[in-house]
């Protein structure tokens, strides 16, 4: 009797330590919309195409922050805007992001976090359709060419943002403002002219010099836009405000590299400043000593 004493006492023990550890391990994860005049609220009209702006504070209570995901929400099912991994050990998410209204007369927006524990924690805003359009102006920048990786003479690196091109001596103390690079590799034995970004894992290995820079530059290219020819190049040479770049870009289908940019493609993009922008590929070698010209309208 003593001895199944002791082990029903040994068995409420080690059942209580177990509990202990599991609440040890449960975390639970915060996140908010933050208030103020610089920031969309829940009930607010804005005009199709008008800039919605959201600034998002989380903790993954002592857990890293792993994941940021924010979600459209309409009558016509929900679009991911933004899926983006990310690694916050400490002091939590702070951060702005920027949209632009669609056509929907009720729009709700979802924002999920998710910490390195694989706890979730997420908060919602609606947003009403205001009267009339909000489209805005662009600016056009007609011709940019850079080199290729090996290319011997031209520049490597752009900003989309003013239309201008650096080599590795001019681009000093401007590595922030970078947005755009391009290589040209054999995909699968298929030739292929590359968009990318400083941010993405092969212009570091095309472009070594980008791995010193302190601020590496994200930008997202729609490359379901450009596999299946949805814009033409009339309809990109027709545009004077924003309105295709925004409807063109399509979140479900981007990534920080575009292949298979020939010569006639278009491919909406949206740089790390949330601007949406549109390329058209004038001419692309199809070469490692090459070069590419492109065209570039991106929201003011």
């Amino acid at each position: 009797m003593k001895v199944y004493k002791l082990f029903i006492f040994l068995a409420i023990i080690v059942t209580a330590f177990s509990c202990s550890e599991e609440e040890l391990s449960e975390t639970d994860p915060f996140i908010l919309l933050k208030s103020g005049d610089e920031f969309n609220q829940s009930g607010d009209y804005v005009p199709i195409g008008g800039q919605l702006k959201f600034g998002i504070s989380a903790v993954g209570d002592g857990a890293a922050i792993t994941n940021l995901t924010v979600q459209r929400i309409t009558d016509e099912g929900i679009i991911t805007e933004l899926d983006k991994g990310i690694f916050i050990e400490k002091g939590g998410l702070d951060t702005l992001v920027t949209f632009v209204k669609g056509a929907a007369n009720i729009e709700k927006w979802r924002f999920s976090i998710m910490n390195d524990h694989r706890d979730t924690a997420s908060t919602s805003t609606v947003i009403f359709r205001g009267e009339g359009s909000a489209y805005g102006p662009i600016d056009f920048f007609p011709s940019v060419t850079i080199g290729y990786q090996n290319s011997p003479s031209l520049p490597n690196y752009v900003d989309l943002n003013a239309g201008i091109a650096y080599d590795n001596t001019s681009v000093s103390g401007k590595e922030a403002t970078i947005d755009f690079v391009s290589y040209y590799y054999q995909n699968s034995g298929k030739s292929s002219p590359t968009l990318s970004c400083p941010s993405y894992e092969n212009a570091r290995f095309y472009f070594p010099a980008i791995s010193d820079w302190t601020t590496q530059n994200s930008t997202l290219y729609d490359y379901y836009t450009c596999d299946n020819d949805v814009v033409s190049e009339t309809q990109f040479d027709e545009s004077q405000n924003d309105s295709l770049m925004v409807n063109a870009y399509t979140p479900n289908s981007v990534s920080g590299t575009c292949k298979f940019c020939y010569t006639g493609k278009i491919i909406p993009f949206k740089t790390i400043q949330g601007k949406y922008g549109i390329i058209k590929v004038i001419r692309a070698d199809e070469f490692d000593t090459g070069s590419i010209e492109i065209a570039i309208k991106i929201q003011k």
